[in-house]
């Protein structure tokens, strides 16, 4: 029976659990690195720094400069001489070969594939002549009148039909047998074709399950190897001895002077094949055998009297000088009878060219065995084995293991691309393409399982497929949240491959220790619009868990090489003043002096780049070392070269010259230069260089986008609906997970949306606008799950693509075209599968829509005549801009940047200066409760952050721009701040508009730089704190916002002097004792007071603020009521408005007139003043911001600390309402804020002074500084709501515990399964003016184990009750929801009535 083919053997890398089990059994010390087996800095530039900034201001520079070519253009006529002489000179040129298959012309037919339909498994070949052509005779005869059988019927008919006709013309015999003859001769070839052709495939078919079932023996290839071995080997150790020296000599330690090999023979047994199995189904192109080999030497019982005779062991001699001169010593390192048995697998896939062969994979799909003899000490004489020292061999084998584990043995394939072999791509030190990685920072390393020793010194080291290190960042001294600001570039032959960035360690006199290891799979670079990849996230992973994120840019620069067309000519590569040098010293000749040990030392700009190995006691020293670097601007470039004596140190010669005219002549000078010294010549130094042209265009502003110092080219307007099917990660606790929505770039936050309690199946209908600055800067939309205390848990996300929304455009000047983006006109409206940041799919879906809006484009200034520079005045002001808009203009001839309300406000944050030395980093918020840019750490006196960051500006009229300074240890859910700055967008705009009307009327240069230094500010809540700030405003193009979005549609509404006038008459006396009941969205706010027998009332002292989430789809209804003692109220008109519209205008007090109906013979009209303040609105689980309100109209309080376990305040002090004779009104009261002494005009805005004056209490502490007076307090526990459910069925059976001081005061029944009780329940105590603190505590009954605490809220009732407004009172009412802590469990409603000793 056949054996099926084997699982496929994966080719990815192994995971970290795979990569590390083996490792953790090993000191980390002892672990070899074989990464660093070739250490490099990377990829080095003629500069002399890494600093991304200095990188792109020279690649701006370089493109702006003319390219002149390094080789003169060929004289020759002939295009095949030109060609030959080019390919001696550019790097990537095709040979000339001597023949071509596309010479053969098209009609001719090559090969199987010119018959058959069928495509080639290894791809079409290059010649036309190879590929299937249909002709018209086999589209009119169908296939079915081929083969043998219509062969042999149609000989039948033809001889049947000749003999008919030698009969009818009267022909003998003599014809007819003759005819016969030729039919027996076609039959019996015909017959013997048929047998040989079945019995073929009877023996092919057999083969086919021999091969399927048995393993093969290869006698004869171990008979030919056995013969070619004698002839081989001494080659192969010749080879071999001669090569390895010269790699060994780099990877001394410091306390040896040499390490020759002086003795190498594999011996004269060859290896031998036990066995070959091969497995036929696999692909057409490809083949799959298991080998099975062994190399035992010194296994004779197979040998014959002639092999034993001949017989030479494997033996290995290195001779390790310790000490130099005479003071030296040679120590013999013996290594003999080695042996090796393993059982590889080999996998070859075919395709249609030279060299046939594209791939060849091996694996060992088991550990193989190896065994050595080693005498390190006393060699053959005096040496022993090293191997008997107990443990020894073992631990040596379980290295060797480890190492070659994740590049050899199965699962892990060693690949090895023979096509780019065989084309030079796979020579790691020569370039095919470079790999721009700019490195910005990364987010706080986790050190979870304790690698880091002391202080963390992180840096970054790259490297492809676990192969050799590539190059490593600079090392950042004593931080665990590093940030770089640096651009790397590497050698990457393709893009089929992974970029392994390994985050490390490092201890000065110690070994670096590797702390996480983040992948990036370069094949999502292989498409030309894909080259940038910025904005990159990507995680650094230690053993499955994430250490950090790293936040990097790449961008793929592939070589520019000659293109040969199928006619034979060829393209040259495009040139540019960038590229890739490299340089190769071959040999110095001719030098003076006596016992020379030259080296080489090369430098390009001043900076050393190259230095040689010594070559000692010759005066004609050869090294062969090559160099590669990339030349960012090769005008500038000059080159020095330094040859000097090991011995002292002197100086044996130099020569300098420019890249540029060294290039040119380097081949007339057969590669040499002159060396010189005082004048004089001393010799001359063979070295040859390479240039290969790498376009860098749009590689310069790639570099500046991160930190948004760019200029943002639009924005994008994202609308956030919803989430269905979402990962529920607090399962353990019974709950489900409270998602909300975060718009990533990058590291930064730019937008979020409030978060949904318990709910898998969130609703947010929120809309962002998130500023960008390239249309490579993919956003990130990540759905998080809040939580209280610990980090926030990722439930998934989902990358919108902005190059999808944006289409950039060029304009057609000669020089200096306009540049500019517009949308495509695409409106992104889908559910997105949710992603983990691996890539991974994850459960839950999310529905969003993008679309991408302009900003205001305006052409390019033109100077005036003799001018160089644009002074800052526009010699023409366009109509409309590059999008077609009209353009507003001042009339001086700026833009009229105050007719914008909408656009991008671009802030840098210069400087902040506290009066004493702290660690802080600051917060941007513009019109948002949740920062849009965070700022690195700093720590001092004076911190420089000088960083840049934008945000969208929806209404410049409302728009507030506020910045916190907070200090390193607190996060954003904390509310410390060291200080904060607020300001109005309108104020900004019209400063910045002065200043370039001022820089515009003095004409001078330097005061405009000046002016973006950046001013001075003071921090608000900081003794003597001052921040430095500069802004610029790029308006939008023809933009109109939404009024559902505006800034004016969430706030505070303020009611006041309340009236009615000619209601109708309830009562027998012809007047109604009336009461009126504001209602939001069917939702009560406010009752009034009952004013006794009158038809015209006045509430003159009735006033309330409620807070509106959104005054577009808020509805405000009036209930009026006449008051009954004894039947119930009656109702005597309602009557209703919205607030949209013209009915409000923002902080302007106004009249509105609410008519009366809804009953019959109703009339009248209830009147009251209207205030409208916009303001932004607190939730629940939304951190306290500068710029927030904490009033809500559902009580959705926030505690005003969340560093402190108990520690609560008031979002907003309750009013004193009327005496209610009725608690079941009051029960319908959710919320009301009030402040009776508040003027109309004065704004409610709870921020860091309002907050700080609040007082709460904390466990473990007494009461707070707050009194009162003596009296009775009657308490109502009424209800509570947004409870957690604490039952596996997910409600609770809640009932409230009451300590007033230290003794308990009341305990309330217990409500079955319900999330929403009432209790309704009243005690009274007496309290004395001291503080006496209220203690609340919801439990969730448990009848057989113990109950469970669901929240707690503490207060001292003075801080609750102020007497100083209510003095002339008889008693406070106060009906207030309190939040629970922790937040997010919930609110408790109380109503407290108090009533002094002096009323008793």
């Amino acid at each position: 029976m056949e054996k099926p083919l084997p699982a496929p053997l994966s080719t990815t890398a192994p995971t970290a659990n795979q990569k590390t089990s083996p490792a953790r059994l090993i000191p980390a010390d002892l672990v070899p690195d074989l990464h660093t087996l070739a250490p490099s800095s990377g990829l080095s530039t003629e500069l002399a720094t890494h600093n991304t900034t200095d990188i792109r201001q020279t690649i701006t520079k370089a493109e702006t400069k003319p390219v002149l070519p390094f080789y003169p253009p060929p004289t020759h006529k002939d295009t095949t001489t030109s060609s030959s002489s080019s390919a001696e000179l550019m790097a990537g040129v095709f040979p000339d070969l001597p023949w071509s298959a596309s010479r053969l012309p098209p009609w001719y037919q090559a090969g199987w594939t010119a018959f058959s339909t069928l495509a080639n498994p290894g791809g079409p070949a290059n010649s036309p002549a190879t590929y299937f052509t249909h002709h018209p005779l086999d589209q009119l005869l169908p296939d079915v009148y081929y083969g043998e059988w219509w062969h042999n019927a149609a000989a039948l008919c033809v001889t049947g039909l000749v003999a008919w006709g030698i009969g009818y013309g009267g022909g003998g015999l003599g014809p007819v047998l003759l005819v016969c003859l030729c039919l027996g001769t076609y039959y019996r070839a015909s017959v013997r074709r048929f047998r040989r052709n079945t019995r073929d495939d009877i023996q092919r078919e057999l083969t086919k399950h021999s091969v399927a079932s048995d393993e093969e023996t290869v006698e004869w290839m171990n008979l030919f190897v056995q013969k070619f071995w004698l002839v081989f080997e001494p080659v192969l150790s010749a080879l071999v001895v001669e090569n390895l020296d010269t790699y060994m000599t780099d990877y001394l330690p410091p306390f040896l002077d040499s390490v020759r090999l002086t003795t190498f023979t594999l011996g004269t047994k060859p290896f031998r094949v036990m066995s070959v199995k091969t497995y036929p189904h696999t692909d057409p192109d490809t083949v799959c055998m298991d080998w099975k080999v062994s190399f035992i030497p010194h296994d004779l019982l197979d040998a014959s009297a002639k092999d034993l005779n001949l017989r030479i062991n494997p033996r290995i001699v290195m001779t390790a000088r310790v000490g130099t001169g005479s003071l030296g010593a040679g120590i013999p390192i013996v290594i003999e009878d080695m042996s090796f048995t393993g059982h590889l697998r080999v996998t070859i896939r075919f395709m249609s060219r030279f060299p046939y062969a594209k791939t060849v994979g091996a694996c060992f799909l088991e550990k193989p065995e190896f065994d050595y003899v080693c005498k390190p000490l006393g060699g053959d004489s005096f040496g022993f084995d090293v191997n008997i020292i107990p443990g020894l061999q073992s631990f040596i084998q379980d290295q060797i293991h480890t190492i070659l584990g994740p590049l050899f043995y199965a699962p892990n394939i060693f690949t090895v691309d023979v096509e780019k072999f065989m084309e030079g791509e796979l020579d790691m030190s020569q370039a095919n393409g470079v790999l721009a990685v700019t490195l910005h920072g990364a987010s706080t390393i986790n050190d979870k399982e304790h690698l880091i020793y002391g202080n963390s010194n992180p840096y970054i080291r790259f490297y492809v497929d676990h192969g050799q290190e590539l190059g490593r960042s600079s090392i950042k001294g004593n931080t665990l949240e590093p940030e770089w600001e640096e651009t790397h570039f590497l050698l990457v032959n393709n893009l089929n491959s992974q970029l392994c960035m390994e985050l490390r360690d490092h201890n000065p006199g110690a070994k670096d220790r590797r702390l996480a290891t983040g992948i990036f799979n370069l094949q999502t670079m292989d498409r030309h619009d894909r080259y940038g990849q910025e904005g990159l996230d990507i995680l650094l992973l230690k053993d499955g868990k994430t250490v950090s994120c790293l936040d990097a840019d790449l961008h793929y620069l592939p070589i520019s090489k000659p293109i040969k067309h199928m006619n034979g000519t060829i393209e040259p590569a495009v040139e540019s003043n960038s590229g890739v040098l490299r340089l190769v010293v071959h040999e110095c000749n001719g030098l003076q002096g006596s016992t020379l040990h030259p080296y080489v030392r090369v430098f390009i700009n001043g900076t050393e780049k190259l230095k040689t190995r010594t070559v000692k006691r010759t005066d004609h020293p050869v090294y062969e070392e090559p160099t590669e670097m990339v030349i960012i601007d090769k005008t500038e470039v000059y080159l020095r070269a330094e040859v000097r004596n090991a011995t002292d140190d002197s100086l044996l010669g130099v020569s300098t010259v420019y890249l540029n005219d060294w290039m040119r002549t380097q081949q007339n000078n057969d590669y040499r230069l002159t060396l010189t010294l005082d004048k004089k010549e001393t010799g001359t130094l063979r070295m040859s260089a390479q240039w290969k042209p790498i376009l860098m265009a749009g590689l310069s502003e790639g570099l500046g986008s991160h930190g948004f110092d760019c200029p943002s080219i639009g924005v994008v307007r994202i609308s956030l609906w919803e989430a269905r099917d979402l990962r529920n990660v607090e399962l353990v606790t019974n709950g489900k997970s409270d998602p909300y929505v975060r718009v990533m770039s990058g590291l930064q936050t730019r937008a979020r949306t409030a978060v949904v309690d318990n709910n898998l199946y969130p609703e947010w209908g929120e809309v962002h606008y998130v500023p960008i600055h390239s249309p490579k800067e993919d956003l990130l939309l990540e759905v998080m799950d809040w939580n209280q205390k610990t980090k926030d848990k990722s439930l998934g996300a989902v990358t919108l693509c902005v190059g999808d929304l944006v289409e950039q455009r060029i304009g057609d000047q000669a020089e200096n075209p306009d540049r500019w983006c517009v949308s495509t006109g695409k409106i992104i409206d889908e559910w997105a599968q949710l992603h983990s940041i691996d890539q991974r799919i994850t459960k839950g879906e999310l529905r969003y829509t993008a679309e991408f809006l302009p900003i205001l484009a305006l052409p390019q200034p033109v100077a005036p005549a003799g001018t160089e520079k644009y002074s800052g005045a526009m010699d023409r002001t366009p109509l409309k801009d590059l999008n077609g808009s009209y353009v507003s203009y001042t009339p001086d001839g700026l833009v009229d940047l105050v007719s914008y309300r909408s656009g991008v406000l671009k802030v840098t944050l210069h400087q902040v200066s506290l009066p004493d030395a702290k660690g802080a980093y600051c917060h941007l918020l513009v019109d948002s409760l949740t920062p849009q840019y965070k700022t690195g750490h700093l720590k001092g006196k004076e911190l420089r952050f000088e960083e840049t960051a934008d945000a969208f500006i929806k209404e410049s009229d409302f728009s507030r721009i506020a910045i916190e300074v907070k200090p390193l240890h607190s996060d954003e859910k904390s509310e410390l701040k060291i200080g904060y700055w607020v300001e109005s967008a309108s104020n900004i705009i019209r400063r910045l508009q002065q200043q370039r009307r001022k820089a515009l009327k003095k004409q001078q240069e330097e005061e405009k730089e000046e002016g973006n230094v950046g001013e001075w500010y003071t921090l608000s809540g900081s003794n003597q704190g001052r921040i430095c700030l500069s802004f610029d405003y790029l308006p939008l193009s023809s933009f109109e916002l939404s009024p559902d979005e505006s800034i004016e549609n969430q706030g505070n509404l303020t009611i006041s002097n309340i009236n009615a006038k000619n209601i109708m008459a309830a009562d027998k006396s012809g007047t109604s004792d009336p009461y009126v009941i504001f209602t939001i969205n069917g939702e009560r706010v406010h009752k009034s007071a009952i004013i006794k027998k009158t038809l015209n009332p006045v509430w003159s002292n009735e006033k309330f603020t409620v807070a509106i989430q959104s005054r577009v789809t808020a509805s405000l209804r009036v209930e009026l009521f006449d008051w009954n003692h004894i039947k119930s109220h009656g109702h005597i008109g309602s009557g209703g408005i919205t607030l949209q519209g013209d009915i409000l205008q923002s902080f302007v007090t106004r009249m509105v007139d609410i008519p009366l109906d809804g009953v019959t013979g109703v009339s009248g009209s209830v009147r009251a003043h209207f205030l409208w303040q916009p303001q932004l609105l607190i939730n629940k689980k939304t951190q306290t911001s500068v710029l927030g309100n904490k009033s809500t109209y559902t009580s959705e309080l926030v505690g005003a600390s969340l560093d402190q376990p108990l520690a609560l305040a008031v979002g907003a002090l309750p009013s004193v309402q009327e005496a209610n004779d009725e608690m079941e009104d009051q029960l319908h009261l959710h919320k009301v804020v009030s402040s009776d002494t508040e003027s109309a005009g004065k704004r409610s805005r709870f921020s860091m002074e309002s907050l700080s004056h609040m007082t709460s209490v904390t466990e473990g502490e007494g009461s707070s500084e707050s009194r009162g007076a003596q009296g009775v307090i009657n308490v109502c526990v009424l209800e509570a709501r947004g409870l957690r459910g604490m039952d596996k069925s997910g409600t609770s059976d809640p009932f409230v515990c009451v300590i007033v001081g230290k003794r308990p005061a009341h305990k309330t029944r217990v409500i079955k399964k319900t999330l929403t009780p009432e209790w309704n329940e009243a005690f009274s105590v007496s309290i004395t003016d001291e503080p006496t603190v209220f203690d609340f505590k919801v439990i969730d009954h448990n009848s057989l184990k113990p109950s469970v605490d669901i929240g707690v809220c503490r207060w001292n009732i003075w801080d609750l009750i102020h007497l100083d407004t209510t003095e002339s009172l008889e008693s406070v009412y106060i009906d207030q929801w309190l939040p629970l802590h922790p937040l997010g469990s919930g609110e408790l409603r109380i109503r407290f009535e108090f009533t002094p000793s002096s009323s008793l």
